[in-house]
């Protein structure tokens, strides 16, 4: 496959003219893109897979079957542990090879799985780096022992021989990921040229209000500064001091849950998911995924969840007002709240976003009162060490994560901007969505 780009030729428009530094940039961004269009054909198209097998050690000879199919197939295979040494050399000699690859396969077994394997702290470098995970299920296993990381990934359950089968699925995805390669390639080449014309106009490509993440989803800027967390009856006041953050304009939509689906390949689709009723419907905001799926399309749009403190912040302002508009009184035209519940959720229960717009908080973003609740990063907790007054990110372990905003069906007590919800990540409700923020540099 050969791609061709042009880039016209630029000289002078409507009287005015580039600069020598200008013309300059602008002859190196053909002539970068005359050697993607000769290169791509030859390497960037074709690019070594670099896995990172996982496997415990009495598996090891199955393992080695799956492993040699690998290979045979041409990809770089991280296998043998043996030469490594131990202690902490031998986890960062892990954590590199984990965070080098493209893709991390787990041999899901009773014994991978059991509490005292090493596999499990693979698995959680994995998901941490954002490595594709492909678990492969060689023998039947009860679905309650699975991790719970593992729950939203689709897995691999070979029918036959077991090697052949992981080496079939791992040439899919490095397809896949190669064609994925060749488009960001172009897209970043296409960027370089977009800058040169936007130097030769002198055009802005970022804007005071935020940035674009992979999504493609609005953001505004939060400012840094303190504010007062908690009203004494959801949670205490303190002082919280923040840095400045961007956060999603709009809860995220189905059509970009869509995309995030499509481009991963491997994730579950949410409860109730519409399946054909995204195209005419992509502007509503997608619930039914658990804390889990919103937090990995958040990874995979370059940004992350909000934190508990960011999302009262973002909904309440510098002046404790108690909802993101102020302090009057829901109304329908300020957010969507009250409905009745047996309704479905995309049919007459939640709205389109940004159909609130006087709902809007003082920084601009739209729905954080009604429509859908929202997960947020932190674990859930009652109480909180006042030495945490300075970007606070919650409490290291839980059992529940918290939930903001209140949802649809919800009365108006239970959408203020102080209220903390709460359930256990795993949970995937039709009152429940998300947005995503990104820390500003």
């Amino acid at each position: 496959m050969t791609t061709k780009l042009f880039l016209g030729t630029f000289g002078s428009h409507k009287g005015h003219f580039c600069s020598y530094a200008q013309l300059c940039l602008i002859r190196k961004t053909s002539r970068l893109l005359q050697f993607v269009n000769r290169s791509l054909a030859r390497k960037l198209i074709y690019p070594a897979v670099k896995i990172f097998f996982s496997y415990a050690s009495e598996d090891r000879e199955q393992a080695r079957a799956i492993y040699h199919a690998l290979r045979d197939q041409g990809h770089t295979v991280f296998f043998d542990r043996t030469d490594l040494p131990a202690g902490e050399e031998f986890h960062n000699h892990i954590r590199t090879a984990i965070e080098a690859s493209h893709l991390f396969i787990f041999l899901l077994t009773i014994k991978a799985i059991d509490a005292g394997s090493y596999t499990l702290t693979e698995l959680e470098i994995a998901q941490k780096s954002g490595i594709r995970v492909l678990p492969i299920v060689p023998d039947a296993i009860d679905f309650a022992l699975i991790p719970t990381a593992l729950k939203s990934v689709t897995f691999l359950q070979p029918d036959g021989n077991v090697a052949a089968s992981v080496a079939a699925e791992t040439a899919r995805i490095a397809r896949a990921w190669r064609r994925r390669r060749v488009k960001q390639i172009v897209t970043g080449v296409t960027l370089v040229a977009a800058f040169s014309i936007g130097l030769f106009y002198g055009q802005k490509f970022f804007t005071k209000r935020g940035f674009i993440g992979n999504d493609g989803a609005p953001t505004v800027l939060v400012p840094a500064g303190t504010f007062v967390m908690g009203d004494d009856d959801q949670s205490p006041r303190r002082e919280i001091f923040l840095n400045a953050f961007y956060i999603d304009v709009f809860e995220v939509t189905l059509a970009r849950y869509a995309n995030f689906l499509k481009a991963t390949g491997n994730m579950r689709a949410p409860e109730n998911w519409p399946n054909g009723e995204v195209a005419r419907n992509g502007d509503l905001p997608v619930v039914g995924v658990d804390w889990y799926d919103a937090e990995a399309y958040c990874h995979w749009a370059g940004k992350r969840l909000l934190t508990d403190a960011e999302w009262e912040k973002a909904a309440r302002g510098s002046d404790e007002r108690t909802y993101p508009w102020g302090n009057d009184e829901p109304t329908p035209d300020r957010a969507r709240f009250g409905l009745p519940y047996e309704r479905l959720a995309y049919q007459n229960g939640v709205a389109a976003v940004g159909t609130h717009p006087k709902g809007t908080s003082i920084f601009g973003v739209q729905d954080l009162a009604g429509n859908v609740s929202e997960w947020v990063n932190d674990w859930f907790a009652e109480s909180f060490p006042l030495s945490e007054r300075r970007n606070p990110k919650g409490p290291k372990i839980g059992t529940d994560k918290v939930i903001r905003g209140g949802g649809w069906f919800d009365p108006a007590s239970y959408i203020t901007a102080a209220r903390r919800m709460y359930a256990n990540p795993d949970n995937r409700a039709d009152d429940v969505g998300f947005r995503c923020a990104a820390d500003a540099r």
